[in-house]
C-alpha cells in the first residue's frame, strides 16, 4: 500500500469515526433521552439496542465508503490496490452481509459482557459508551470497506 492509499484509508476511517460517534449520540438521545437510568437487559435495553445500532453503522460504514472509493478510483483520484478482493463485488450484498454478521456478533458480545457491569446504567455513561462504540465500529468497518473497494 502506498503512502497516498494509507492516507486515504486513514482519512475515511477518521470521517467514519466522527460521523458514527455523532449519530450514536443522536440516536441514544432519541431512544433513551430523558431517562436518568438505562436498563442493560430487556426489550428496551442497551443489549437489544446494540442490534440496530451495529447493523446500521456496519451497513453505512461499508456502503458509503465503498461507493465513494469506487467513484474516486474511476476518476483516477486514488490508485487501486493490486490483488484480488475476497469480498463480494456487489456493494449492497457486501454491506448487508457485513451488517448482518456484525449485528449478530455484537448482540452476543453485548449480552455476555454488559451485564457484568450491572443491570442499570446512568444515562451519561451509557451515552458515552454508545458514542465510543459507534466510533470504533465505524472506523473498523470503513477501513475494511475502503480496502475492499481499492482491490476491485
Amino acid at each position: 500500500m502506498t503512502d497516498a492509499q494509507r492516507r486515504y484509508v486513514r482519512t475515511e476511517m477518521i470521517v467514519a469515526t466522527i460521523i458514527n460517534a455523532v449519530l450514536s449520540i443522536v440516536f441514544m438521545l432519541i431512544v433513551f433521552g430523558g431517562q436518568p437510568i438505562v436498563a442493560v437487559g430487556g426489550r428496551g435495553g442497551l443489549i437489544v439496542d446494540s442490534i440496530p445500532q451495529t447493523a446500521m453503522i456496519a451497513l453505512m460504514s461499508m456502503l458509503v465508503p465503498s461507493l465513494l472509493t469506487r467513484r474516486r478510483l474511476k476518476n483516477g483520484r486514488i490508485a487501486p490496490l493490486p490483488g484480488p478482493s475476497r469480498w463480494p463485488r456487489t456493494v449492497l450484498v457486501r454491506s448487508v452481509l457485513v451488517a448482518t454478521v456484525a449485528a449478530a456478533i455484537a448482540w452476543v458480545l453485548h449480552a455476555l459482557l454488559m451485564p457484568l457491569v450491572g443491570p442499570l446504567w446512568p444515562f451519561l455513561p451509557a451515552l458515552l459508551f454508545k458514542a465510543v462504540y459507534g466510533a470504533i465500529l465505524g472506523a473498523a468497518i470503513s477501513g475494511y470497506a475502503v480496502t475492499a473497494a481499492l482491490r476491485e
